[in-house]
């Protein structure tokens, strides 16, 4: 017998199952109760339900209805395969064997033409996987398309693609029939099932005496005509979770509608004896002919059920098509009065509570509206800026709903988002990393396996390896990955060292130069791998001062005790290449079989985590392969196709944190998921998120001829909202991104969530607003219901002391007290002097006076904010970087004034990969020699290199000792030169040595020469003069050091260069004057879009925000003492 069971909660049709198996107890104890579910997820709840209700769950058998369905075929039908021959992967390597020899037949014209330039099969392989995806849809929904086809016939109004789809499938049909295998599909073995369970006289042997059916919204019709057939033989039991107790679907006609009419349900009593007392499908049988219109299309009378509720009312349809059911109603009413319950009481009833404007008397009161008490919190909306604070808002409202209630437990919770793989890095944040007073378990579920564990991906990377460019990144990448850095016995700390010396050895991309020529680009003999990896071991074996080795330099640190990480690293890129080489070459598919294993063993060194993970790869991976060995593929394939298809088939495989488990249950929102919880939390929400939409392809004829029953996964999502809105029992929680991040504009939420605040707004008022007009009620309920929370998770509004605070992050409560105010600036306060102020280095002194702020956080605190990036570039040089320009100019120059070898120079450049490849660099070379030549040729009129000495300096002022080494002391004054532009902080620190030269008695010139013509000159003081200007750049260390000193060489000069007058030797002090230098002063403090500001300096935004009047003055003052000296004393 068939027997469905309708009702509105999933819970209730589990008791009813219990109660029948109480009741019924089958008769063999060792039989298996056979229970059909759609997931895991509902398979997991009801073991969980059925041994809290029995004390144990076993023996139970929870099959997918499709798998089911064909074993019953193989106990009912002779000769039925375990596994059919045109399943959907078998189908896809046949069609790839098929396909090319019908390309030059006129129907298929289209598909050559996309099978055009298709040299490694990869357009082939995915067209067939998606004709596949859609023959095996018509197979259970248009199973008379298929029939017709096979027996050479078309079907009408399908157009032109039914051509090469129809010619196609015979085929398939045909080479099947070549192959020997056995021709059952889904359109012809249901039928024949049907029709022999109708034909047997008593039960075919191997089926099971009762069937249940939980937790499944619809099922395709040709399901429920083989199991209404089987229920001919034995008890099936439909639990159908039914949204409505009226019938809500649509006719044929009206004696189809004489039928419904004619149908009653039989009412279950839970509390007393069972009755025979029924209930008609209609709340008025004589009513029922007004419900339909001609096309028999009921107009549903629920805004929501009618807009949600396609899905289950297509199903509900098929159901009553159905002969010879036995329905039962076990619908249950809510007490409550809350707004989740009085909405799920509207849906049950079909009832519509809003109030629209018909009338004036209607627009202008709110009065029939129902009331809506200010503290009904059961549907709760929240607008965030972002997916993280949508799960901080979360993790926030958990809390609070705890706190409330405490027998909420974080069992009784489940959320629910479209893409769970987007938002578990926020959920493992905010979640996982909560103080052990707010820590809420939590587990995740539906991830996808290859996001879920990065073996997973690192085996797909190996796999590409015939296609990749090897870049640094992409390499050092594989070694993040613990069990793969293990085989190769490099550690964390040697994996960072390995950063480093990747970035200063050069590599780019690329393995060697045969990988370069693969990919079509001319090899450099450079910035690969081989190259990167040859200086390394050349760096352990000589010195890079002995020079090159083959045009190839020793990259010096990999020398010492560390050197191992070499050989470590030569051995990872070795079977790399060995890998590359085997991967390369297309094979026959039992050719491809055993090599998954081999590399898994060659890369990883896994432990018992890692090893579950890889042992999946290989399952899927001998799936892929046995589906193309049993479709007799004969041609031999790329590995690029094996594993796009492992790809696609880890992504499918979706990884669980043991669902149901006791913890906040996180997972994707996906059909048959409406497992009853107290609260339901859904986030995402957002327009054009969800409903989530796939494009139809445009070969797909099913588009062409809608039927009741299929698919659709914009009204999967519809319904799935529905489901979320009816399981849950105390609380609905839904989030979306209500403004941008960015710009804080208006975002808007999915059109469910519109469709749902609005049917709330139309139907309840608040308190005090029966007088308003209905739109201006409705716009306060939806303000009333919808929270828009802060962008960040520290604003203020959220620590207020109300009864319910919006956050119990206790960690933000500091930044929020600041009330919105800027971080102050750095506390100037002086610290007190050091007793090594004694004592200082000339060094020291002309570091602090480069940059007086930065000196004082390393040198006085300790403190560095240097950020030390190790970013692995993926390109080879096509120009050198100002630092390493510098670095190469400085080796260059130095070599001209020596007269040295530049030829040698240049050798030594290019063999450690520093200048870009080939006429590119010898150009570049030949203009920096070219340029440095002219400062050469200046520095040595004045250089006399036999006669420069080097000259100690201890000089004793105020108590305070100044000592250091003064080198290329010449007979007439101190000679320096540098390989760039020269500015202020040059000029300063020849000034220093220019001070400390004369103080000790030095009779001579001071002189700095740069590029483009810049130089500092100072003229010869007494050692009088000298102390006397020396003694104030000592005051000036003494204050630096106590507390940040605003001396800003940049814009101090500029603020100089602007008033100095050198004339008169005086700083102009007019309005005008002032104004202009003041603009100056800020012009290099901010910057522009060719010149970067001094402002962006991480140690001065430190100390100060914005450059104001009062600083600005600091500025000015501090240039004044100790920057105007030397700027006035400049001969150049």
């Amino acid at each position: 017998m068939f027997r469905i069971y309708h009702s509105n909660q999933l819970d209730i049709l589990k008791e009813l199952m219990v109660e029948l198996i109480k009741r019924q107890p089958l008769v063999d104890p060792f039989q298996q109760e056979v229970i059909l579910v759609q997931s895991p997820g509902m398979a997991q709840w009801l073991q969980i339900e059925l041994a809290a209700d029995f004390g144990i769950a076993a023996n139970i058998q929870f099959p997918l209805p499709g798998v089911f369905l064909w074993n019953m075929c193989r106990h009912v039908l002779p000769d039925i395969p375990k596994e059919s021959a045109f399943s959907k992967d078998a189908m896809t390597w046949k069609l790839m064997h098929l396909l090319p020899d019908l390309l030059e037949q006129p129907d298929f014209s289209a598909l050559n033409h996309y099978l055009q330039d298709d040299d490694n099969q990869r357009k082939l392989h995915q067209l067939a996987g998606r004709v596949a995806d859609l023959f095996d849809q018509y197979l259970i929904y248009r199973p008379d398309w298929i029939k017709a086809w096979q027996e050479g016939k078309q079907v009408d109004d399908l157009g032109g693609n039914q051509l090469w789809q129809s010619a196609l499938w015979r085929a398939l049909v045909d080479y099947t029939r070549e192959l020997a295998q056995p021709e059952w599909h889904h359109a012809i073995l249901y039928q024949r099932f049907i029709k022999a369970l109708e034909q047997a006289k008593t039960c075919p042997n191997g089926l099971p005496p009762r069937v249940f059916i939980c937790g499944i919204s619809a099922l395709p019709p040709i399901y429920l005509q083989a199991l209404n057939a089987l229920a001919q033989h034995i008890d099936v039991h439909l639990l159908f979770t039914n949204p409505c107790r009226h019938y809500w679907s649509d006719i044929q006609d009206y004696k189809f509608l004489a039928k419904l009419k004619a149908r009653h349900r039989r009412l279950h009593r839970f509390d007393s004896e069972q009755t025979d007392e029924t209930r008609p499908l209609f709340r008025d049988p004589s009513q029922a002919e007004t419900l339909f219109n001609d096309d028999g299309k009921q107009s549903i009378n629920n805004p929501l059920l009618a807009s949600w509720g396609k899905l289950g009312r297509d199903n509900l349809y098929l159901l009553a098509e159905l002969d010879n059911v036995q329905e039962i109603d076990a619908f249950v009413e809510s007490d409550g009065e809350n707004l989740l319950q009085t909405l799920q009481r509207d849906i049950l009833e079909l009832e519509d509570h809003a109030i629209v404007a018909v009338s004036h008397e209607t627009q202008n009161t709110s009065t029939q509206k129902r009331l809506l008490a200010p503290d009904d919190r059961s549907i709760d909306f929240h607008a965030c800026h972002s997916p993280q604070r949508e799960v901080e808002v979360l993790h926030d409202r958990l809390l609070a709903m705890m706190a409330d209630d405490p027998e909420l437990m974080p069992r009784d919770v489940i959320v629910m988002m479209a893409d769970i793989d987007s938002y578990t890095p926020f959920i493992q944040a905010v979640f996982g990393n909560a103080p052990d007073n707010r820590y809420l378990p939590f587990a995740i579920s539906d991830q996808r396996a290859r996001h879920a564990h990065p073996a997973l991906q690192a085996v797909i990377s190996l796999l590409d390896l015939p296609t990749s460019r090897f870049t640094a990144e992409q390499v050092l990448a594989l070694l993040e990955v613990p069990a793969l850095a293990a085989r190769f016995g490099i550690q964390e700390e040697g994996l960072r060292r390995l950063r480093l010396w990747v970035v200063e050895s050069g590599v780019r991309w690329g393995l060697d130069d045969d990988n370069v020529r693969d990919l079509m680009l001319p090899p450099t003999g450079q910035h690969t791998w081989r190259f990167g990896l040859t200086r390394m071991l050349l760096g352990y074996a000589m010195d890079s001062q002995v020079g090159d080795w083959q045009g190839v330099l020793p990259y010096d640190e990999s020398s010492g005790l560390i050197a191992e990480l070499a050989g470590q690293l030569a051995e990872l890129l070795m079977q790399i290449h060995q890998w590359r080489e085997r991967l390369s070459q297309p094979r026959l598919l039992v050719d491809w079989l055993p090599l998954c294993r081999e590399l898994i063993e060659t890369f990883f060194d896994a432990d018992s985590e890692t090893e579950a993970a890889l042992a999946l790869v290989e399952k899927q991976w001998q799936h892929v392969i046995g589906m193309g060995t049993m479709a007799h593929y004969p041609q031999q394939v790329p590995i690029s196709r094996l594993r796009d298809e492992l790809s696609r088939r880890l992504d499918q495989e979706r990884l669980s944190q043991r669902f149901l488990a006791g913890a906040i249950n996180f997972c994707t929102l996906m059909p048959m998921r409406s497992i009853p919880f107290k609260v339901v939390c859904l986030l995402g929400m957002n327009d054009g998120v969800y409903p989530r939409t796939l494009p139809p392809l445009g070969f797909d004829l099913m588009g062409r001829k809608i039927k009741r029953g299929d698919r659709s996964r914009r009204d999967d999502d519809r319904y799935l909202f529905l489901e979320a809105l009816l399981s849950a029992q105390h609380k609905l929680y839904i989030s979306y991104i209500g403004r941008s991040i960015q710009d804080n504009t208006r975002r808007y939420p999915s059109v469910l969530v519109s469709e749902l605040t609005e049917y709330i707004a139309q139907s309840y008022v608040l308190p005090g607003d029966d007088a308003l007009d209905i739109d201006s009620s409705a716009e306060r309920v939806v303000k009333h219901l919808c929270r828009e929370h802060s962008r960040m998770p520290f604003d203020a509004h959220n620590f207020l002391p109300t009864p319910q605070p919006l956050s119990f992050a206790a960690e933000w409560l500091a930044a929020a007290n600041r009330k919105g105010e800027a971080q102050p600036d750095f506390d100037r306060g002086a610290l007190s002097d050091r007793s090594s102020d004694s004592d200082v280095s000339l060094d020291d002194l002309k570091r602090f006076y480069r940059h007086p702020v930065r000196a004082f956080f390393q040198l006085r605190l300790g403190v560095s904010f240097m950020l030390h990036s190790d970013e692995l570039l993926d390109e080879e040089p096509f120009v050198v970087d100002s630092l390493n320009r510098y670095q190469l100019n400085n080796e260059l120059l130095n070599t001209l004034i020596n007269e040295g070898d530049t030829e040698k120079l240049y050798r030594r450049a290019r063999a450690a990969g520093e200048l870009p490849y080939g006429a590119f660099g010898e150009i570049y070379w030949q203009e920096q020699q070219q340029d440095m030549a002219q400062l050469a040729a200046r520095v040595r009129d004045e250089l006399t290199p036999s006669l420069s000495v080097s000259q100690e300096v201890d000089i004793l002022l105020d108590g305070v000792r100044v000592s250091g080494w003064l080198n290329q002391v010449q007979p007439d004054g101190l000679l320096r030169w540098r390989p760039g532009t020269l500015s202020m902080k040059d000029g300063i620190t020849l000034w220093l040595e220019h001070l400390a030269y004369c103080a000790t008695g030095g009779q001579g010139e001071s002189r700095l020469y740069g590029r483009e013509d810049t130089a500092w000159r100072f003229a010869t003081f007494s050692e009088a003069q000298a102390r006397e200007h020396l003694s104030v750049m000592l005051e000036g260390y003494r204050r630096g050091m106590s507390k940040p000193l605003l001396l800003l060489n940049k814009a101090g000069s500029a603020w100089l260069a602007e008033c100095y007058d050198r004339e008169s030797d005086s700083l102009r002090s007019d309005d005008e004057t002032q104004n202009k230098a003041r603009a100056r002063l800020l012009q290099a403090w901010q910057g522009n879009m060719g010149m970067r500001g001094e402002g962006e300096d991480y140690y001065l935004q430190r100390i100060i925000r914005e450059l104001d009047e009062k600083r600005m003055n600091e500025v000015i003052e501090a240039a004044q003492i100790w920057l105007l000296p030397p700027f006035r004393s400049n001969l150049a």
